[in-house]
């Protein structure tokens, strides 16, 4: 059990590059299986939070480490907030990635808020939720938000995740759209992406 997140043990802060693999594993958990879907065998021998590290390294686009926040216990990172202005999606460079698996992501880029802050992962350890830290991490992603001179937030969560949905409800967040993307294999999520939102 990890202590609450008062302690003095606890600490929240801007990522550094060095934190780029602890980013990978919890973005990969906060994707609920987006990313294994989208870049599964492109690279043989590597997981798809291997294959995230070295965008979250780097210094400048939406998955560099400069967007994110960090929980921190006793040293070790336990858990992350991660966003960006949501018209960055605009730009988003998808040549890499099979163009099957794009399409099947379709409706995602079609239900999005745009000129809004986009929270694109929020992910606590499994072994430390429940502990408030989730919340401590919004605070952190809604000032950030305020300092860049947006008036509200948004994000995509899965519509069968149900604890997640309930957490961003009880922030004030309201269900505003629907992504519908449709059952997959490797992406085994049922009733498509809900769209949320919360004004600062």
């Amino acid at each position: 059990m990890s202590s609450a997140p008062t302690d003095d043990r606890f600490r929240l802060r801007s990522a550094d590059a060095d934190d780029a693999p602890d980013l990978a594993r919890l973005i990969d958990i906060a994707g609920g299986g987006v990313y294994e879907f989208l870049l599964d065998g492109l690279v043989p021998g590597m997981t798809a939070a291997e294959m995230l590290v070295p965008g979250l390294a780097g210094r400048s686009g939406s998955l560099s480490y400069r967007q994110s926040g960090v929980a921190e216990l006793d040293g070790q990172v336990i858990g992350i907030a991660h966003g960006y202005p949501t018209d960055w999606i605009r730009t988003e460079d998808h040549s890499g990635l099979p163009p099957d698996r794009v399409a099947h992501m379709g409706e995602f880029p079609e239900t999005l808020d745009w000129g809004s802050y986009f929270l694109s992962a929020l992910a606590v350890d499994p072994a430390h939720r429940r502990h408030g830290i989730a919340g401590r991490l919004l605070g952190w992603f809604y000032e950030r938000a305020r300092t860049g001179g947006f008036d509200r937030v948004t994000l995509h969560v899965w519509a069968d995740n149900e604890p997640a949905r309930r957490l961003y409800a009880g922030e004030g967040f309201e269900e505003i759209g629907n992504a519908a993307i449709p059952w997959h294999p490797r992406l085994p999520h049922h009733g498509g992406s809900i769209l949320m939102r919360r004004y600062l």
